[in-house]
């Protein structure tokens, strides 16, 4: 394999929305990442924040599809389906870890988020 046909390979994934590619052909082996972009981040709207504030984070690489009826100050409850991360052409439904009110929305609609990423910030109802 030579240059151009790497480079035809590169392009080629690239315009097909591929964000990393790993070639191997024989003894050579060669990754390609471009760096991912997100959606802008909502700004932080944080309803008296409090440091006993719970923190809820991505358990997985996807992009996070939100609730539609999803607000600041919601009361949600354990279990409540708060999004959903698409990984793989799959969506992964992200539920609510406990009852409590949301305080903080941490990322935007359609966003790519990393493993272990903060999402939502919540209070728990005592």
């Amino acid at each position: 394999m030579d240059i151009k046909d790497l480079d035809r390979l590169v392009e080629k994934y690239d315009r097909q929305g591929y964000q990393q590619i790993r070639v191997k052909a024989g003894d050579l082996e060669i990754e390609v990442s471009r760096q991912l972009t997100t959606a802008s981040p909502l700004p932080t709207t944080t309803a008296a924040a409090a440091d006993d504030d719970q923190t809820i984070t991505s358990p997985m690489v996807g992009v996070i599809h939100l609730a539609s009826d999803l607000a600041i100050n919601q009361a949600v409850t354990k279990g409540q389906e708060l999004g959903q991360i698409e990984s793989m052409k799959l969506f992964n439904p992200l539920v609510c870890p406990q009852t409590g009110t949301l305080t903080t929305i941490l990322v935007a609609d359609g966003a790519t988020v990393e493993f272990g990423q903060p999402l939502f910030k919540m209070r728990e109802d005592r």
